[in-house]
């Protein structure tokens, strides 16, 4: 029950986040003028749908995006102009053309998409993205100032106790696997998980920190630990050995110091930020999510070896939508999760996707809306450079220069490309399709 409730709220969420980011395209292209027929939810079949003034509202029945359509995304093409493209790639254009132009009626021509300037393009073609933008930017800041960022503080209770010592940079270490040659942890039968450490040699311990900082250079030398145990105190002789250990618990590097074998119990909780610290930790966000783009290629590779060699799947590998739908079940339906937990992951899910949708839809590669802008750009450049062109008046001398031919950019020439990254974002959805069916990514990694 809790699973599928998890399933149903991500489902909805992300649905919402679709229809909020086509509103971004269509509120700004109807401010202009440009004739919108279309306004779906989801592809395929049409569910539902009602069509009020020029624009048909409706919803579809496989719900993994959503599109408008606003009448001459591409220009008719112009007289006397030859393609670029061999005779039966520049046929697929002209037919896509048609097909594009097939919704302009006379008197339509004004309200055509190609025909906005291109500062107006960008807008209706960012308006998308930022929608996107904006929904993680609102749920972001609503969960970090009213639930807040959690924190798992290190206590002086042992959480863990490991049974043998292994550098912990080897592969033994990496599974959790003890050697039969390995020598057994100092800590090993000696301290228990639950134990608290209350003073080391007669130095009361405050923090999990100072512990360490005692324990690291004290290798082969005998300390008097006492420790609480089920409401008694206890004294515990214990002499760490030197062993290869990780310099911080974040990085790679490694050092050789003092190693009992213990692990803390964390405090867990969660504390709201202050206006004045949410920029920061927004931009930080941000900055991941640059590099997660950025690392793309490299999951699509380890996605690859799932599918087609049988390797494990990545827990950091790349996901798709049914893949992260399962994880807002798992993440609803977990026992190690409080209350507090599920609804800071599941909206800090929802709000990662938006965030990803951003910077995905912002790739200058068409059909992407960053390849729509990029379009317009081009088109600035070259009507800029057409201004500062002089112009020179034909006839007879003292009159008007001629008007400038109107300049367009004619995205039906990029047909091909659209074709070549529809047909990778095609294979790419099919594959994270496969790898969240068949080997799906769990909270347990």
């Amino acid at each position: 029950m809790l699973y599928a409730l998890g399933v149903l709220i991500f489902a909805l969420g992300l649905l919402v986040s679709i229809a909020l980011h086509e509103v971004g395209h269509m509120v700004p292209a109807k401010k202009f003028g440009v004739k919108v027929t279309q306004y779906m939810v989801g592809f395929g079949p049409t569910i539902w749908s009602r069509k009020r003034g020029d624009t048909e509202y409706g919803v579809k029945a496989i719900p993994l995006g959503g599109y408008i359509r606003m009448i001459g995304m591409v220009p008719p093409r112009a007289d006397g102009s030859r393609s670029r493209w061999p005779r039966r790639m520049a046929s697929a254009v002209e037919d896509f053309r048609r097909l594009s132009r097939a919704e302009v009626q006379p008197g339509d021509e004004p309200r055509e998409f190609y025909r906005l300037t291109p500062g107006k393009k960008i807008i209706v073609m960012l308006g998308g993205p930022t929608m996107n933008l904006l929904i993680y930017l609102i749920l972001t800041v609503a969960l970090l100032s009213a639930l807040g960022k959690p924190h798992n503080d290190p206590t002086t209770t042992v959480g863990t106790v490991t049974k043998c010592v292994v550098a912990a940079n080897s592969v033994d270490a990496s599974k959790n696997i003890c050697p039969r040659t390995a020598p057994l942890a100092p800590a090993y039968n000696r301290l228990q998980p639950g134990d608290k450490i209350l003073s080391v040699d007669g130095t009361q311990i405050k923090s999990w920190d100072q512990l360490v900082s005692i324990i690291e250079p004290s290798a082969n030398r005998t300390l008097h630990v006492t420790v609480l145990r089920n409401g008694v105190q206890q004294s515990v002789q214990l002499t760490p050995v030197e062993n290869v250990k990780y310099a911080s618990t974040t990085g790679t590097k490694t050092k050789v110091a003092g190693y009992l074998g213990v692990s803390p119990t964390n405090h867990h909780y969660y504390q709201p930020l202050g206006i004045s610290a949410i920029p920061g930790e927004i931009g930080s966000q941000l900055n991941k999510g640059v590099q997660a783009l950025g690392s793309y290629p490299q999951k699509i590779g380890s996605l690859w070896d799932t599918v087609f060699h049988g390797k494990p799947r990545d827990v950091n590998g790349a996901i798709g939508v049914v893949g992260i739908g399962r994880l807002g079940g798992d993440l609803a339906q977990s026992n190690q999760l409080d209350l507090q937990d599920k609804v800071f992951s599941l909206v800090g899910l929802l709000a990662s996707v938006n965030l990803l949708l951003f910077f995905f839809n912002l790739l200058p590669l068409l059909p992407l809306d960053g390849g729509h802008v990029a379009g317009a750009i081009v088109e600035a450049v070259k009507r800029g450079r057409a201004r500062l062109r002089p112009r020179v008046a034909a006839g007879e001398p003292g009159l008007d220069p001629p008007a400038r031919p109107q300049i367009f950019v004619d995205t039906a020439q990029m047909l091909p490309v659209m074709y070549a990254v529809a047909s990778v974002l095609i294979v790419l959805t099919l594959l994270t399709l496969y790898a969240d069916i068949v080997k799906p990514v769990s909270l347990g990694g």
